[in-house]
């Protein structure tokens, strides 16, 4: 309970990383099935999900899914944007959610050993 105002101000600090990351121009290369590109969107959405969950305990699981879901979507949405020269895709998008899905399994593991309630 003392921790959850860090936890917040870590995923404030995480989500302007990797919005950052995300919308820095350059890079317009299509992904690839297997690379970092697919490590880095899974990655991220890991560490995403596992802070929200630190940080809003009490947020229902799929509110919190959709609303990182809704952020991934809004990323693709603002790569689409040609001055940008990034390339948006679906496949970011469902990269995404299957790091959503690992996060809340990692969370659920994590809560399992600790005693916690889901």
């Amino acid at each position: 309970m003392a921790l959850r105002p860090w936890w917040r101000v870590l995923l404030a600090i995480t989500l302007a990383a990797v919005t950052v990351l995300a919308l820095w121009p350059g890079n317009n290369n299509p992904p690839s099935l297997f690379g970092w590109h697919v490590i880095n969107h899974m990655v991220a959405f890991v560490v995403l999900t596992m802070l929200a969950r630190a940080a809003f305990p009490v947020l229902p699981r799929l509110w919190l899914a959709g609303l990182l879901l809704a952020y991934g979507a809004l990323i693709e949405i603002v790569q689409a944007i040609p001055a940008l020269q990034r390339t948006a895709s679906l496949a970011d998008l469902a990269t995404d959610a299957v790091g959503i899905a690992i996060g809340l399994i990692l969370v659920w593991i994590a809560g399992q050993l600790a005693g916690e309630p889901w």
